[in-house]
């Protein structure tokens, strides 16, 4: 991925079922009584696992069963800016486990004689995909916020925080833009960090997408074998279409695909009125559903001010990693919490 397009979370389990158990990691066990006072339900918590700069991961091993989840990359580094491909990733993790005695996550093996049992794959129930775009300024990058705060993305629910970042989410997956400078002084970083300073200064946009249980099964990249760098980008470049797609609000036959009972309140929002000022509750919202369909929000302002055409998504610049950044870690010895 050159670093451009990379992994921020992941969650990895997989069944060991033919080899002698595994130490076990628990951060505790929840269960559940029936009103007889009998065990209905166990849960075992993970265990907490710090490394250097604040950081942490989630082990989890019942000596046969074993779960990983955490920024991996990231863990004992001091940002994480630009973080690891898949393969980086997934070899970190194989190292973190090693390092406490458990075995790394494998693909899983069919059996090829009677007798032998099939051995359970590594499987991926989360996984972020982040790339980091650059606008040329910190008041562009608010800009670019601001424009796609007023777009809409069909069957998932949209969020804001003035204009520093902008998310929309479901049960499947979650899209993310924000401002990164900011982002890392709330996370404590110094102001005259040489990271910090490298963000303020090109308007660095960061672009995030979760990928869900449900949708990582449709895409059929559960089993870790069915996961690479070349898919993650693909999966990465269609998810974040909204991102890739020029501004046509501005078009007059863009409102020749809009039904016509709705297409009049099109209108009047691309000329920057406040159509719950003209409409009743019901009414407004009513279009709102038809309209967020053509990627027009009428819940958020109409920003008729002149976007910068550097800004628009689909030629802003993926940033490179710089020659000074590194992705090596302290690679401390793991403890759990409390050790």
């Amino acid at each position: 991925m050159a670093n451009e397009i990379f992994i921020d979370w992941i969650t990895i389990s997989q069944l060991h079922t033919e080899t002698e158990p595994f130490p076990i990691f628990t951060g505790g066990i929840n269960v559940d009584y029936d009103p007889l006072g009998n065990a209905r339900f166990e849960r075992v918590r993970p265990a907490n696992f710090k490394g250097s700069f604040e950081t942490s991961l989630r082990i989890k091993s019942d000596g046969r069963h074993i779960s990983l989840s955490g920024n991996v990359g990231r863990f004992s580094r001091k940002d994480n800016l630009f973080n690891c491909g898949w393969l980086e990733t997934l070899g970190k993790c194989n190292r973190i486990l090693l390092d406490r005695g458990l075995p790394g996550f494998t693909s899983g093996q069919v059996r090829n004689a009677i007798g032998q049992a099939d051995t359970p794959s590594a499987r991926v129930s989360r996984l972020d995909l982040t790339a980091n775009f650059e606008t040329g300024s910190e008041s562009q990058a608010r800009s670019l916020i601001r424009w796609l705060a007023s777009r809409s993305v069909s069957r998932m629910k949209k969020g804001r925080a003035g204009d520093e970042s902008v998310w929309w989410s479901n049960t499947r997956h979650m899209l993310k833009a924000y401002i990164k400078h900011i982002e890392m002084l709330k996370h404590g970083c110094e102001s005259d960090d040489p990271a910090y300073l490298f963000c303020k200064e090109k308007g660095v946009v960061r672009v995030e997408i979760e990928l869900k249980r449900r949708l990582l099964s449709d895409l059929d990249m559960v089993e870790i074998e069915k996961i690479s760098d070349e898919k993650l980008i693909q999966v990465f470049h269609e998810q974040t279409e909204i991102f890739n797609a020029v501004d046509r609000s501005d078009e007059p036959d863009i409102l020749d695909a809009i039904p016509t009972k709705s297409r009049v309140h099109a209108a009047a929002w691309m000329a920057g009125q406040d159509l719950r000022q003209l409409l009743s509750n019901g009414t407004f919202y009513r279009h709102a559903r038809i309209l967020r369909d053509y990627g027009i929000d009428i819940t958020e302002p109409r920003n008729v001010e002149a976007f910068p055409v550097k800004v628009r998504i689909v030629e802003m610049k993926p940033l490179s990693m710089p020659d000074w950044y590194s992705l090596e870690d302290d690679q401390p010895h793991l403890k759990a919490v409390g050790e």
